[in-house]
């Protein structure tokens, strides 16, 4: 039988929707009979080009031109399977769960969630589709149980950085949305349109960075790795605007890391502990083996996610300072390994992303299993614009030089474009799960040949 052709987009050469994707279709190239190609999100011609049997997306509501590929998949009567970016979604009504979708019509079979408690929110919200919303768990993750990260001394060797042998991380927060059009008015979504909530917002970035400023000042043979929020800014918004961290880059014990291609996991991997204004990271250093976080609230009280409940809280750079101390003491923090801590870690990451085991991508390979099965007729047909998109990305790699582009106010905002469309990292993380993943079976599944029903299974699949 011939191989299915799944065509995969994204829209990054590696980071968080390479990441979530690779596991799914590396599964599919193992056992479901599929080849899959992948392609950029500005190359949608692609869709005709290679006339694929099925179409992937990371997400559908994301960016526009995810929404726009579903789209127009869905014109040809391809079949679109998609997982969600952002499954953390709040349930209290802050969270707009169309994003980028103006037609509010999902052309994916399935809306697969993080958690079974998206998994209802989402259902009593669209009674009328409540049967193709399905719980999958977070399959970004997986990759904390599937592979090995990276070593502390090697790492910082190869950064320049081997001269130190403490390490701190911090993820960034959304501050830098305040400074551009496109950030303010998604946050003023999240804050139901009061603009107070800008003001409060601003004021705790000053703060969290006065924080953050004395804890590089008092610790200078202790590395502080700061990790810009990949989704602070639209990848076409070249110029950066003012977070909580960038006015401290010039620090000698600050690596500030504000790319798409470093991945978050190697980053938490090298880190003694890691710290946040609020993130979903910190279950990810959870998952790390013993990796305390710390979140930085100098105003506690505001709605966020539950994530903050295992992790432990301080609002100034002394209380800060103290939990640091006592780590490098101790190799503890009490306060992190108090019992409602713990239990709280416990719960929240079910909250969060529903199954920490693994087999998240197993989860969705039976729905994406399930879309391949359909049997449709696809129409494939040509866009014009979409052709001439294409032309335009391979006209301007002809000439592409980063610096000239970025000093050219019409040009700077495709550089994202060149940075990512060739896509071999994304290519070699594919191969990197290819083989990996054999290896991470073999160690829950006794016997061989392993066979997708055994992984079915075992991640709770049945009919």
């Amino acid at each position: 039988m011939d191989k299915k052709h799944i065509l995969c987009f994204i829209d990054s050469d590696s980071g968080r929707d390479v990441e979530i994707l690779t596991p799914v279709i590396a599964f599919a190239e193992l056992f479901l009979n599929a080849r899959v190609s992948l392609g950029f999100t500005w190359d949608l011609d692609i869709m005709f080009r290679s006339k694929p049997d099925l179409v992937i997306l990371p997400n559908t509501v994301g960016s526009k031109l995810y929404f726009e590929i579903s789209q127009y998949a869905h014109q040809q009567n391809i079949p679109v399977f998609a997982l969600m970016s952002e499954g953390n979604i709040r349930t209290d009504g802050s969270f707009y769960y169309w994003g980028y979708n103006t037609d509010k019509i999902f052309y994916q079979k399935y809306i697969c969630c993080w958690s079974e408690r998206t998994r209802d929110f989402l259902r009593s919200e669209l009674p009328e589709i409540a049967n193709r919303i399905v719980f999958t768990g977070a399959t970004g993750f997986d990759r904390y149980k599937v592979f090995d990260f990276a070593q502390k001394e090697t790492f910082l060797q190869n950064i320049g950085k081997g001269h130190f042998k403490k390490v701190i991380g911090y993820a960034g927060w959304a501050f830098g949305k305040l400074s551009n059009e496109q950030g303010v008015e998604e946050m003023l979504h999240y804050f139901k349109g009061d603009r107070s909530g800008l003001k409060w917002m601003e004021k705790q970035m000053f703060e969290v960075e006065e924080v953050l400023k004395t804890l590089i000042e008092n610790n200078p043979d202790t590395l502080f790795v700061l990790k810009r929020h990949p989704n602070e800014a639209n990848p076409s918004i070249t110029v950066e605007g003012q977070n909580e961290m960038n006015r401290l880059q010039h620090y000698e014990n600050v690596w500030y890391v504000n790319d798409r291609t470093t991945n978050i996991h190697d980053l938490i991997s090298i880190s003694d502990i890691w710290m946040s204004f609020e993130s979903t990271t910190a279950m990810e250093a959870w998952m790390m083996g013993y990796k305390p976080t710390i979140f930085i609230n100098p105003d506690p009280d505001f709605n966020r996610d539950p994530t903050y409940k295992g992790t432990v809280l301080i609002q100034n750079g002394k209380e800060a300072q103290s939990l640091i101390d006592e780590f490098y003491q101790t190799g503890k923090i009490s306060r992190f390994d108090a019992d409602d801590k713990i239990k709280a870690r416990q719960e929240v990451v079910a909250y969060t992303i529903g199954c920490n085991d693994g087999l998240n991508h197993v989860r969705a390979a039976w729905y994406l299993e399930k879309t391949m099965s359909e049997a449709t007729e696809p129409r494939y047909f040509r866009k014009g614009k979409y052709q001439f998109m294409t032309f335009l990305m391979r006209a301007g790699a002809l000439v592409y030089y980063r610096p000239l582009f970025l000093s050219l106010p019409k040009f700077k905002k495709t550089t994202w474009i060149f940075d990512n469309f060739r896509l071999k990292n994304a290519e070699y993380r594919k191969q990197e799960y290819l083989h990996q993943l054999p290896e991470f079976y073999k160690n829950l599944i006794s016997g061989t040949p392993i066979r997708k029903e055994q992984l079915y299974d075992k991640a709770g699949m049945r009919e």
